[in-house]
Order: C-alpha cells, then structure tokens, then sequence
C-alpha cells in the first residue's frame, strides 16, 4: 500500500477506493523480498507516484519498468541515478501487443517503404475500461494523446497532420476497446489512395504479452550486468522510449534471446 500522491480523479472516483492502510516502506518491502524488477502500472497522470515507485525501485537496487505514460526512462535524471546505482530502467508507456498504436506505426511504416506519400491520418480508441475513462480527464487525455501521436509520427520521415489518442468512453462495453484507422495518401503518379480499418479486442491482456517479453528481458540484461536506461528494450515495448530504435534494427540490437538484449 502507498500514499495516493496525485489525488483521485473524480471521474473514475466510483471505481477507486482508497485504503485507510498505512503506507509501506516500498523500498524496504523491495529489498526484503529481493525484488528484481518493479513493474509501475499507476493510472495515466499519476506523477508523482511513477516517481515514488522509481526512486523505491532505485534504492532497493531493483530493475524499474516504467509501463505509465510519467517520463522515467525518458528523464536522463533518472537514467543517470540509476546507471549509478547500475540497476536497470525501462519504459516509459507500454505498447499493447495488437494495440492501436504498435498497428498504427507499422502500417504507416509499411506504406512508406512501399513508396506512397502519406498526407494525413488519425487514429481514435473508444472503449469501457478504467483508462479509456480517465481520458475523459481533459489533463490526463492530452499527455496520453500527446505520447501516443509522436509514437506513430516516428515511423514516417517527414511531418504531416496526425491526431491519435481515446476519444470517448462507452461504459457498457466494459472491458473491450474498439480503434478505428483513417490513412489518407498518394501512390503512383499521385493517385489518390484512402484507408479504413477498425479493430476490437480485450482491453486486460492487451499489454501481457509485451510486458512479459520486457520482464524477462530486463531479467536477462541484469544477469550481464548491464545499467541504466535499455535503449532497444524500450523501443520494442514502450511508446516513449528514451532514445527510438528503427523497427527494422531492433532485432539485430536486442541479439535476440536466448542471450537478450544487447548493450546500448
């Protein structure tokens, strides 16, 4: 149990129930138990507590994963402390296996590749779960927009108008999230091409898979002793990585198990 450092947002209030517990000593906790990695999962917007878990994670000596949109593995300050320390920092906002955003990123990046001029897209999350209703939270929507539109411009080597982030919240579609794709552009002598395309899925497991790749590869990248931020891991897992790997290289830098990563 932790301190709620960064309040409750009073849309979802219904949902979150504070305990009256008093707060643990998380680095101790973290270092009693011989904790190799930490996992932050705290809502988008809660700040200060991704900072908490960080410098918890930091003291116990403890790998850090930083699955939130807070800036951890991005924030050269915590890359530094942790090098450091030389414990591990991953992150920062986990990509979803199937996800619209990992979707969005290579469909624009294969299009690219095939020679078409993108001239503008957008990419819209409607679902029922806790996160697609914290982004009614107008702050908590635009840091999760902003993170989630740089993610997809990345695949494209040039700028063009782009928008991506949730747009609403159906409650009655409960644990579900639907993402809808528009992709406009030009092909062979400037012939005009548009695109459509929706996916559904389970909100829950959408991120276990990737997350379960990152844990064993942070777990794999402490054996060899590595420290600080994981450059490659990042890329392959997270929107806002410290420093973005091309898709296409991230196979050759990850050395790609049974080994694990490779040093940045």
């Amino acid at each position: 149990m932790a301190q709620p450092l960064d309040g409750i947002s009073p849309i979802a209030g219904d949902k979150i129930q504070p305990s009256n517990a008093k707060p643990s000593n998380i680095s101790k906790v973290l270092d009693d138990t011989r904790t190799d990695v930490l996992v932050n999962l705290t809502p988008t917007g809660a700040s200060k507590a991704s900072e908490m878990y960080a410098q918890a994670a930091l003291l116990a000596g403890s790998g850090f994963i930083n699955a939130t949109p807070a800036k951890i593995a991005s924030s050269k300050v915590w890359q530094a402390k942790y090098k450091k320390k030389r414990a591990l920092v991953v992150g920062d906002d986990i990509m979803d296996q199937i996800g619209s955003t990992i979707l969005h990123k290579n469909l624009l990046s294969l299009l690219v590749e095939r020679g078409t001029q993108i001239e503008e897209t957008y990419q819209l999350d409607i679902g029922g779960g806790t996160e697609s209703q914290l982004a009614l939270d107008k702050k908590r929507y635009e840091i999760k927009r902003g993170i989630k539109t740089a993610a997809v411009a990345a695949a494209v080597p040039y700028k063009f108008p782009i928008v991506a982030g949730s747009s609403d919240f159906v409650d009655f579609m409960e644990n579900r999230r639907t993402s809808y794709f528009w992709i406009k552009g030009e092909y062979f002598a400037g012939t005009d091409f548009t695109l459509d395309m929706r996916i559904s899925l389970e909100d829950g497991p959408a991120c276990a898979g990737i997350l379960t790749d990152v844990i064993r590869m942070v777990k794999l990248a402490a054996e060899r002793e590595q420290s600080g931020a994981l450059n490659a891991v990042s890329s392959y897992g997270f929107k806002a990585p410290p420093k973005r790997v091309p898709l296409e290289n991230l196979n050759h830098e990850l050395g790609w198990m049974p080994k694990g990563p490779r040093p940045n």
